[in-house]
């Protein structure tokens, strides 16, 4: 009898019939994509309303083009649905950091390692989420880009596609890795490496926590003459050439239910990818293989209190891997904090994170008053404690001669204080302390995962 008086009453509480669902707020977004992203449709019955209200609301918000959604019921068996849309249109002026993270640029503050320019963010086109992003840099990097993503374009609201393209130059290169630290290379002013490239992605998420995407796509590099002298890196390409063509054909699937996606405090997260690149001027003993997978989960320990640990890691299957493909730990999301000003090249790693989070501030507060959009500011502030540890497997051993963190375990730890506005913007201030005893205060602007 004991198990029946727990857990009946609540069922039959939230048990709810939907006849009926109306949306308010939407002036841009069409219903069907609000609609898509529900965990329940009209004529459902539901049994638990509480999970389909909160799961609901989270998928939404991880739209990114609603900066608040309410969900309420009534006895009628209407659901009611009010939106406030984010601003869709954002051109704007860019200033950039061109070194891997702001702690690496502040330690010179040299302003010539800037890019600048100006982007075009367009979300929500024809109100369909559908996102255009064109990009004009330059500075320490001369940028054209172009991007547009179509999330549906069949009518079950399935299948969706994405367009890139880009051109690039740069007169300063990261050439190699002396003391675990990038070295960088300039002449006379000149243009030393040019990339471009195209990619088509196709998409399809026939449920709502299931991704998967197929894409294929052209990669280009050309550098100098002088860039492959024995003075700087003959190995800087394949085969030690000046330019390098590459086609690839990869697949990624994605397991994504987490409730907020810029800033997680609960559920998990799954995603792997196989890739296969052919470069055709170059004949290769085997086909280059990489994969990667990332794997996190995120509780809600009770209270304020929440953890998180994860997983990342890659192999690189590749013969004579050039400098250019050997970026493992240091780049982007792939990190051990405390290792900010340091990177760890090879053709495999592993990355290991586990992170305890308390809650002190979680409150909404009055912000533009007078502009709709942005008149409400989320605000949450967590401290937090974590430890990192990883390791990466480097087989070129002339580069293992100069660096000593390849091919060895490596930790760090430290505490911190995470800044999350409006769900998805994240500052981290952390201090940080590694396996050779080295400490100092770094900041922070991406998720560690």
């Amino acid at each position: 009898m004991a198990t029946v008086f727990v857990v009946f009453p609540q069922q039959t509480d939230s048990i709810f019939a939907i006849k009926n669902i109306e949306i308010t707020g939407n002036k841009r977004t069409k219903d069907f994509i609000i609609l898509r992203e529900l965990t329940f449709k009209a004529g459902d019955t539901i049994h638990n309303w509480t999970y389909h209200k909160e799961q609901s609301r989270k998928q939404l918000i991880n739209l990114f083009i609603f900066n608040e959604i309410a969900l309420q019921k009534n006895d009628s068996g209407n659901v009611m649905i009010q939106v406030t849309e984010r601003w869709y249109l954002w051109p704007a002026p860019v200033l950039q950091i061109a070194d891997r993270n702001f702690n690496q640029w502040w330690l010179t503050r040299d302003p010539k390692r800037l890019i600048y320019g100006v982007q075009l963010q367009w979300y929500n086109i024809r109100g369909r989420n559908e996102t255009m992003l064109v990009d004009f840099k330059s500075g320490y990097t001369q940028l054209f880009n172009f991007v547009y993503r179509v999330p549906y374009f069949n009518k079950k609201n399935t299948w969706g596609a994405q367009l890139s393209t880009y051109v690039s130059a740069n007169r300063e290169l990261w050439y190699k890795t002396t003391d675990d630290k990038v070295q960088f290379f300039r002449s006379n002013n000149l243009f030393m490496v040019n990339r471009r490239g195209s990619e088509i992605v196709f998409t399809h998420r026939k449920k709502i926590f299931f991704y998967h995407q197929i894409y294929g796509g052209y990669r280009q590099v050309r550098v100098k003459d002088t860039v492959i002298t024995d003075a700087v890196n003959p190995h800087y390409l394949y085969k030690d050439k000046t330019l390098q063509n590459e086609f690839y054909l990869g697949y990624q699937f994605t397991f994504d239910k987490r409730d907020f996606k810029g800033y997680p405090t609960k559920g998990h997260y799954i995603r792997a990818a196989v890739e296969g690149p052919y470069f055709p001027d170059n004949k290769l003993a085997a086909m280059p293989v990489l994969i990667k997978t990332t794997a996190v989960k995120y509780f809600h320990l009770g209270g304020q209190f929440f953890a998180s640990t994860g997983l990342i890691a890659r192999y690189f299957k590749i013969d004579s891997l050039p400098y250019s493909r050997t970026a493992a730990l240091g780049y982007g999301k792939d990190f051990i904090r405390g290792y900010e000003l340091n990177v760890i090249d090879g053709n495999h790693f592993i990355v290991q994170k586990t992170e305890l989070k308390y809650r002190l501030i979680n409150r909404k507060y009055k912000f533009l008053k007078g502009i709709p959009n942005y008149e409400i500011l989320p605000f949450s502030l967590f401290a937090t404690t974590y430890f990192d540890a990883g390791y990466v497997w480097n087989k070129n051993k002339a580069a293992t001669v100069s660096n000593l963190m390849p091919n060895t375990f490596q930790y760090g730890t430290g505490v911190g204080l995470n800044l999350v506005l409006f769900y998805d913007y994240c500052i981290r201030t952390e201090y940080s302390i590694n396996k050779y005893g080295k400490h100092r205060l770094f900041l922070n602007f991406v998720s560690t995962f």
